[in-house]
């Protein structure tokens, strides 16, 4: 297959956004969509090669996935010896019995299942899985899986008409991703079905690309486009976008654009594309991809505070020049099949390398996450999340408002006219307070929660598509329960962070208020950069040490700047009753305030209760 030189500048227009979004770079709010090009540059490249031989009639399927070994598992199974080593070092037991978990999860390529099934990619605590980044590994190798035997099939049965199958094959993956967007987020993120569309635009491109060079008007202005929506794919969608689905089309389109331009005649983009330092970047892409994020991740694991923008500079610095040695001296010398390491040798020591991997981190689990290291640490059972009322008044992200199980989510009754306690995980955790707390409640309590679903009007988020309807049900169940009092709480400071605007919030109090309901916010509580007994252990800590407390995860002005728009009387400030100006308690007389990087304990939720809530002890 002839070398393009924009392919490899495409490469780098993949990674960079990638990398700079991780290290949290303003205004790449969408950099992620990076590993969307990703995937249409590897189903153009692998079917080229594909169709090719199957046309030549010297296909060979072993042939095809010894190149896959010499392509990807060198420099990968490098990385997998650093991180494991520095993760030894640097990872608690706890956290390090994750990281063999995901290790082995890793080494088969079916990590994009078990971070399906552990986790959101954009949930906070995903910034501590060093190998949360193979997911995308994982669905490409299942593609390699069967796409060798689609087009085999094709080729044998249908006359080699590739474009008809793949089509209606990338139609039905389409309308599964788009389907999945509010059905499944999590699982449309990571998996295979919803993902095979993409790679199958570069397989089109691939089996369509052949034809007469275009005319140059057509080139330049093809070529813009795709680089436009590619820009625009990058700068204008973010973590609350829905994805993959239509917002996908964007970097997947434009990358296929520039492909098919590129082998017709080429563009002005096509040189931009092909100048030397994208070509550098983009030769070093798939080890910068596999360096950048597990150094990334154990970095601020180990810092317990938020990296400073020098330090983020400095890592991705360092991601750079591992990704140099990488290419360097791990994946150029294997791609050849010349030296020692033949293709018997290839697969023999591909084998080795998948049982090593899998022996290291077997010992881990059995270990406890090498537990032995820190012989003096325990990790504590925090009771609390068991008792937010989960599926019935507390729903999950597979459920609609009509799950909500009404009568059975009063918190406390009897005593006098109905409160609402409205908003997400951080509402929630305010539960098994006000219920410890029924005997000093001046009013009922009643609990309507979602996961992430802050309490806002006219919100949606695509992580949680169900959530726009269960806001937009809460006029009906204020009537149905004759609710007099609303007590708004959410997870202020990643709603912000989102663009979503104090005067959102603000808007929302209006609009209650103008419906007789007499309105309360609880601001912020605290979060932590890290899980608090990860933090605890960190420090230097021991069982007995009663009292602990640690920087916040954010600036906890975004609480003076909510109070400033919100009426008088309305806003509460729970940084004031739990934090000093160095910190704020995540451990009080012994026991944790904190389950987690934020979420009350049940003894934190009684504390927090007891301290500020409104209805509590003769509190308005």
């Amino acid at each position: 297959m002839k070398y393009r030189s924009d392919i490899d500048g495409l490469r780098a227009l993949a990674v960079l956004p990638v990398v700079l979004f991780h290290a949290h770079v303003p205004g790449l709010s969408g950099g992620f969509v990076g590993v969307d090009i990703f995937f249409v540059i590897s189903g153009y490249l692998i079917c080229s090669l594909i169709v090719a031989e199957l046309a030549r009639g010297d296909f060979s399927i072993v042939r095809f996935y010894e190149r896959r070994c010499r392509r990807i598992l060198p420099a990968l199974f490098a990385m997998f010896i650093v991180a494991t080593l520095i993760a030894a070092v640097v990872l608690l037991p706890p956290d390090m019995a994750g990281f063999c978990r995901s290790l082995v999860a890793s080494t088969f390529f079916v990590s994009n299942i078990y971070f399906w099934r552990s986790s959101s990619y954009f949930d906070g605590a995903s910034e501590f899985k060093p190998l949360l980044h193979t997911w995308s590994l994982g669905v490409e190798e299942q593609f390699y899986i069967f796409v060798p035997l689609i087009l085999f099939a094709i080729s044998r049965w249908s006359k080699s008409r590739y474009t008809p199958w793949l089509l209606s094959l990338s139609a039905a993956s389409f309308a599964l991703s788009v389907w999945g967007l509010t059905h499944a987020p999590t699982a449309n993120f990571y998996v295979l079905p919803t993902r095979f569309w993409e790679l199958a635009v570069g397989a089109l491109v691939a089996v369509a690309l052949a034809g007469p060079v275009l005319p140059r008007v057509a080139r330049e202005l093809i070529g813009a486009a795709g680089l436009a929506a590619i820009v625009y794919a990058i700068t204008m969608l973010s973590d609350e976008s829905p994805f993959p689905g239509w917002s996908a089309l964007y970097p997947c389109l434009g990358a296929a654009a520039i492909i098919v331009v590129g082998g017709r005649g080429g563009s002005a983009v096509s040189s931009l594309l092909g100048s030397r330092p994208l070509v550098l970047v983009g030769k070093i892409s798939y080890s910068l991809y596999l360096w950048h994020w597990p150094l990334l991740a154990l970095a601020k694991y180990q810092a317990i505070r938020a990296l400073t923008p020098i330090e983020l500079a400095a890592v991705v610095l360092a991601s750079f020049v591992a990704a140099i040695v990488s290419w360097r001296w791990v994946e150029m010398p294997f791609r050849q099949n010349t030296g020692f390491f033949d293709s018997r040798r290839m697969f023999a020591s591909s084998g080795v390398a998948m049982a090593l991997a899998t022996l290291v981190a077997v010992a881990g689990l059995v270990s406890d996450g090498f537990g032995f290291r820190y012989p003096h640490f325990t990790q504590q059972s925090i009771s609390g999340t068991e008792r937010y009322n989960e599926r019935t008044c507390f729903l999950d992200e597979d459920q609609n408002f009509q799950a909500w199980r009404g009568d059975a989510c009063y918190l406390g009754r009897g005593r006098g006219p109905t409160v609402l306690l409205w908003g997400d995980s951080f509402a929630a955790h305010y539960a098994p307070g006000i219920a410890d707390e029924s005997k000093n409640l001046s009013v009922d309590f009643l609990q309507y929660t979602a996961s992430a679903c802050p309490p806002i009007f006219d919100y949606y988020t695509a992580t949680r598509p169900h959530c726009r309807d269960f806001n937009d049900n809460l006029p009906k169940i204020l009537a149905q329960y004759k609710v007099t009092s609303v007590v708004m709480v959410g997870r202020w400071e990643s709603l912000f962070k989102r663009g979503v605007s104090p005067e959102q919030v603000a808007a929302t109090v209006k609009r209650l208020d103008e419906m007789g309901i007499k309105v309360y916010v609880i601001g912020q509580s605290p979060v932590f950069n890290n899980d608090v007994q990860t933090i605890f252990a960190q420090t230097g800590h021991v069982a007995s040490t009663a009292e602990a407390s640690a920087p916040l995860s954010f600036n906890r002005d975004i609480n003076g700047k909510l109070a400033a728009v919100l009426p008088p009387g309305t806003f509460i400030d729970p940084l004031s009753s739990l934090c000093q100006p160095k910190g704020c308690d995540y451990r009080r007389d012994g026991q944790y305030v904190v389950g987690d990087m934020g979420h009350f304990s049940s003894f934190g939720s009684k504390l927090a209760v007891a301290s500020y809530f409104p209805f509590v002890a003769g509190r308005p």
